[in-house]
Formats: structure tokens, C-alpha cells, sequence
């Protein structure tokens, strides 16, 4: 098998660490969701093995990450708050609130 780094999997795996780290967790955490080893997971953030379409999906489906923003490296537009609540039902703001305190939580408690 070939382990030469390509630079588009150098770039996607800098981007996976940082989206990684910023939802809060682990190369073990990210490692057992996509099915991997954690020294393949490694290998991902590193650039020695690219990130599969099916692996995508799952950092998409479980931890929400944009996978334009993995692949091109652009940012989305700023969320806007204040116009996502004036126009959201009042199950989108609870369900929004419910996550947002869960996330605060996890931060302030140092839980990964």
C-alpha cells in the first residue's frame, strides 16, 4: 500500500484535527465511529491516507461536520442567531437550546 502523503490529504487531514478538536473529542473517540484503528485514524489526520466517502458521511451524520469546508477548506457563512430564532418553530429553538447547553456543559465539565 502506498503511504506517500498527497497534499489534498495533508490539507483534508489538518482540517479533520481541527473539526475534530472543536467539537471536543478524541482520535479514539473519531477512531471507533468511523470503525478504524486509532493508528488509522491517525494516519487520516496526518495525510498519509485519504478520508473515504463513506467515512465522510459519518463525521457528517454523527458530529455534523461540513464536508465542504473538510474538503475545500471555505467557510460556510457566519451563523446568524438571531435570525435563525425569529424564523425557527419552537421545537427547532428548544431542540437548539437543548444542544447548545449540552455542549456548554461538556465544555465546562472538561468531559471528551
Amino acid at each position: 500500500m502506498r503511504t506517500e502523503k498527497k497534499e489534498i490529504n495533508i490539507q483534508i487531514g489538518k482540517r479533520l484535527q481541527i473539526a475534530r478538536e472543536n467539537v471536543g473529542y478524541t482520535q479514539e473517540d473519531f477512531a471507533e465511529a468511523l470503525g478504524v484503528s486509532v493508528e488509522h485514524y491517525r494516519k487520516l489526520e496526518s495525510g498519509a491516507y485519504g478520508l473515504q466517502p463513506e467515512k465522510m458521511l459519518i463525521l457528517y451524520e454523527k458530529y455534523k461536520i461540513d464536508l465542504t469546508g473538510l474538503i475545500t477548506g471555505e467557510k460556510r457563512k457566519p451563523f446568524d442567531l438571531e435570525l435563525f430564532l425569529a424564523n425557527c418553530s419552537r421545537k427547532e429553538r428548544d431542540e437548539f437550546i437543548g444542544r447548545t447547553l449540552a455542549y456548554m456543559k461538556k465544555l465546562m465539565t472538561g468531559q471528551e
